[in-house]
């Protein structure tokens, strides 16, 4: 079963509304399409979110008696520290893990260097209560500055904070501090890496597989006359545009996986020179909305042909358009490129239906070249 993420399957269900509008039916006297849709939605999408709860949640337990027991093992006088940081960094998904990770560690770093600062200050014999505060205070105003240090001004309270430990002076106490602090981001890290189904990059394909799969389906219905109408309608629009949009953030984590785990390309390494990070997940993202708006188009130039509605050109734009989509998301490399060149020849043999053939050229012009854009990314 695959894991998820805080914009993972826990959303899932209710982006399976364009799947499950192609399956539903009027399953009772006075049942309207709109509510045996919602009804199928909410029932979905509280299965999903059970199992998504219970296993985000064995993943934090896991994580807080893995933070636990290291300071314990190690005879370390506060593991709750550990603790809380395993807590602050633990995501669902490997990406956002090593993200948040990350971003912890650098605002670690700062915190820890202004509470080795504090620390000094106390030494000295300064108000303790007041350099504690303007310690604070200014990494504060730099996590509002820099979103990513939001964690300095935590770790430095932590550093900082009163109460001493019996027998360690305060140059022990905050080594020790710091110590468990490390400890906790590397139990996030590990029990989200060991995680099954936990990478961000696998989650990112089945979505996108599944989303173009649902694309197609609805793209036959449209070329079929069995669209959704009205409020179905609008509300699988929205579905759609909630959908994109979640996808680009799974993007992003799975951009931050790739990062960590993969070797760099060529083109990589050029992107990184010059500042900037490939984020080849994002770019595929952003193709997916070009993607759906193509394939929407048959439907539309459906709708203003009706008479050219009954012609066999459409069951066979359906059939090509389909397999077109599908093609993209496998490993086959000589399926898919059949497939676009059957999607590219899809309108020369045509001899009827002239004023949809002559409307269609746009579209499948369109789809094509974003469809080999796409293979090109993946491929990348």
């Amino acid at each position: 079963m695959a894991q998820t993420a805080n914009f993972g399957r826990t959303w899932f269900a209710i982006l399976q509304i364009d799947k499950m509008a192609d399956v539903f039916f009027i399953e009772g006297a006075g049942m309207t399409r709109q509510a045996s849709l919602k009804r199928r939605i909410a029932e979905f999408s509280a299965h999903a979110r059970k199992e998504d709860s219970l296993r985000y949640g064995a993943q934090l337990a896991a994580a807080v008696i893995i933070a636990y027991l290291i300071p314990w093992a190690l005879s370390l006088p506060e593991g709750f520290w550990a603790v809380m940081s395993a807590l602050i960094v633990m995501r669902p998904r490997t990406g956002t893990t090593l993200g948040e990770g990350w971003n912890r560690f650098k605002g670690a770093l700062t915190g820890t260097l202004f509470g080795l600062f504090g620390v000094w200050m106390h030494s000295l014999g300064l108000v303790t209560s007041i350099t504690t505060l303007a310690v604070i205070a200014v990494l504060a105003f730099i996590a509002g500055l820099s979103p990513a240090l939001r964690a300095a001004p935590i770790t430095a309270l932590i550093i900082l904070s009163s109460g001493g430990i019996p027998g360690h002076g305060p140059w022990q106490v905050a080594g020790l501090r710091i110590a468990e602090i490390a400890i906790g981001i590397g139990a996030g890290l590990l029990v989200s890496w060991l995680t099954p189904h936990a990478r961000s990059v696998a989650h990112f394909n089945e979505s996108v597989a599944q989303l173009l799969a649902d694309v197609a389906a609805e793209s036959s219905r449209a070329m079929s006359g069995a669209a959704l109408s009205g409020e179905g309608k609008e509300a699988a629009n929205r579905a759609m545009r909630t959908r994109i949009g979640r996808l680009i953030k799974l993007a992003e984590s799975a951009d931050t996986e790739s990062r960590f785990v993969r070797a760099k390309t060529s083109d990589a390494t050029i992107m990184e020179k010059k500042g900037k990070a490939p984020q080849p997940y994002r770019r595929q993202s952003m193709l997916l909305a070009r993607i759906v708006q193509d394939a929407a188009l048959f439907g539309r130039i459906y709708d203003i042909t009706p008479e050219e509605q009954a012609a066999m050109l459409w069951p066979r734009i359906a059939a090509v358009v389909a397999d077109a989509l599908a093609s993209v998301t496998k490993d086959d490399t000589e399926a898919a490129r059949a497939a676009l060149k059957a999607l590219g020849g899809c309108l020369s043999a045509e001899t009827g239906a002239e004023t949809s053939v002559r409307l269609l050229h746009g579209p499948v012009g369109l789809l094509l070249a974003d469809l080999r854009s796409f293979v090109r990314l993946r491929q990348a």
